[in-house]
């Protein structure tokens, strides 16, 4: 990666602008999204690894899966802002300056932009944009926008004008900055921190003009892939073939793989919670990785899928314990298994669970000049697979004997039979009065409704006020869960039954939208709730 020089200026007093000042993001509906109306328009954060740096930063995820919008970094008494804690910059094998970044994504552009302005306390950085076609590289040789500001220990307020943001002069292809094809902002801690944070808050661009504020739509909710509740190594919600296994490139692991090519994954706690583990990781030696290849010694865990699935997910979000890993996909027009697949940020070794939101990943920055790579734009609805990968170039410390992940989620609405459109049952506050319309039909591949009644060969599912009827064509386990609409569940019960109709009543529960999962065997059925 070349080297970006950027001149020392001051932060400058907000002024009053004659333009509208369009809002951002002020973060107080907390959800991480920003207010100019992409749906993947999300604060994130990201470090100098994939420039072999060995800089870090401290963001741990709330229960809602925020990395960087915290009530820390909060201004002047509002509630939320954004930020990064426990800076540490190292250089590692980064023959530049290190670096971590604070960022959002402006998908849209920021046409009309004149003056970005923001609250900032903490560390020196460079703010900086970055236009199409840097994020996918179609721009070469080019270096972004950026105005640098001194650190400050206590609020200070800034004020960039767009004609302060300057390409370094010493290399790249000059170029105009077009707010329009802006598609991010950044805040940039490099070199030397002069504190071990950054916080922003109330982030405004003068004369734009924004979509629908993200404080005034519905929040991004979780919505689960697989939970593992099944019993089983599937995961019906992305098609009837996806599947869960393992890979093995020199590593070890002592999971075993039967005649039909399952793999014996499946973990649990009592038969009550399940999940997936890699068992008795090896071969796998800390440090040893040659510059020269992009194959490293490795094991994985995958699940395969049909691309297309996740076109409506804004970010995917799971919960691992044990080893240090990262997570990678394998988007369409990428050559997989060579290294050349999107990845995210690494993850150190945990021995409690931990969620983990990952809303984008990027190729590793040689693919541009690596011979024959395809440098594609990351997409989450061109993945057809996700991969948990431990290899070794993680250290010591952070390679553990196993490896194990629950609760895979899509941030965003899942092109699966679980995020039907269909009509909601409502209830009364004490679940006792019905209204709403009659079941309609989901048309994904496994014939799932929602709504008032679902129903498939076998299997039946219907609401009436607090009580669910449910009938079954043959004998066998039964299981109903209950789900609110991040993803958690609220209630769960299993029951040998005989072929016949049941009813089960839930108790008062407290208002909000609820998804209700009936399963047996491999035929799911839900149904959507909604307490008043």
């Amino acid at each position: 990666m070349k080297k970006i020089f950027v001149a020392a200026l001051c932060a400058t007093t907000a002024m009053s602008f004659a333009q509208t000042t369009a809002n951002i993001d002020d973060f107080e509906d907390g959800d991480g999204l920003a207010n100019t109306g992409g749906a993947k328009d999300a604060w994130y954060a990201y470090t100098d690894k994939n420039d072999k740096g060995a800089s870090t930063y401290t963001n741990t995820t709330d229960q809602y899966g925020l990395v960087v919008v915290m009530e820390d970094a909060a201004a002047g008494g509002s509630k939320y802002g954004a930020g990064l804690t426990g800076i540490s910059l190292a250089k590692g094998s980064n023959p530049d300056d290190p670096y971590v970044v604070l960022a959002v994504n402006v998908a849209g552009g920021l046409s009309g932009c004149t003056t970005i302005s923001y609250k900032y306390k903490g560390a020196g950085h460079n703010l900086k944009a970055t236009m199409k076609g840097d994020d996918s590289g179609d721009l070469t040789g080019y270096n972004r926008h950026a105005y640098a500001l001194d650190g400050s220990t206590s609020w200070t307020n800034a004020s960039v004008s767009v004609s302060q943001l300057k390409q370094a002069t010493d290399w790249g292809t000059t170029l105009s900055l077009n707010m329009a094809n802006v598609v991010s902002l950044s805040w940039e801690v490099k070199g030397t921190a002069t504190s071990d944070y950054l916080y922003i808050d109330d982030v405004n661009c003068a004369g734009y003009t924004p979509g629908a504020s993200s404080s005034t739509t519905t929040p991004t909710t979780a919505v689960v892939i697989d939970d593992f509740e099944d019993g089983n190594t599937t995961a019906e919600t992305l098609g009837k073939t996806a599947y869960w296994y393992i890979y093995t490139a020199d590593g070890k692991v002592t999971n075993t793989q039967d005649a039909n090519d399952s793999w014996d994954i499946l973990d649990s706690v009592d038969g009550t919670n399940h999940w997936v583990t890699m068992k008795g990781i090896s071969g796998i030696t800390p440090g040893s990785d040659k510059l020269e290849t992009p194959v490293y010694t490795s094991v994985g865990m995958e699940v395969a899928f049909t691309s297309g699935k996740l076109s409506g997910c804004t970010a995917i979000q799971y919960d691992y314990k044990g080893s240090g890993h990262r997570m990678r996909s394998t988007v369409d027009g990428v050559k997989a298994n060579q290294g050349w697949e999107h990845v995210a940020s690494d993850q150190s070794a945990s021995t409690d669970w931990k969620t983990v939101t990952v809303s984008s990943m990027a190729q590793p920055e040689w693919v541009a000049d690596a011979t024959g790579a395809t440098v594609v734009a990351f997409s989450w609805a061109k993945v057809s697979r996700l991969t948990w990968v431990v290899d070794e170039k993680f250290s010591a410390a952070n390679l553990g004997t196993s490896l194990s992940i629950d609760n895979l989620k899509c941030v965003g609405t899942l092109s699966s039979p679980t995020s039907s459109s269909s009509a909601a049952t409502t209830i009364t506050s004490s679940a006792s009065t019905e209204t709403g319309s009659s079941a309609s039909k989901d048309k994904d591949d496994d014939d799932t409704a929602i709504g008032t009644v679902a129903s498939i060969s076998g299997l039946t599912a219907t609401l009436h006020g607090n009580t669910l009827q449910v009938s079954v064509a043959k004998a066998g386990l039964v299981k109903v869960q209950v789900f609110d609409m991040m993803g958690h569940a609220i209630e769960s019960h299993s029951e040998n039954m005989t072929a016949g109709s049941f009813a089960h009543s839930f108790g008062n529960m407290s208002k909000g939208a609820y998804i209700i999962r009936v399963q047996q065997g491999s035929m799911v059925k839900t149904v959507r709730m909604q307490v008043r």
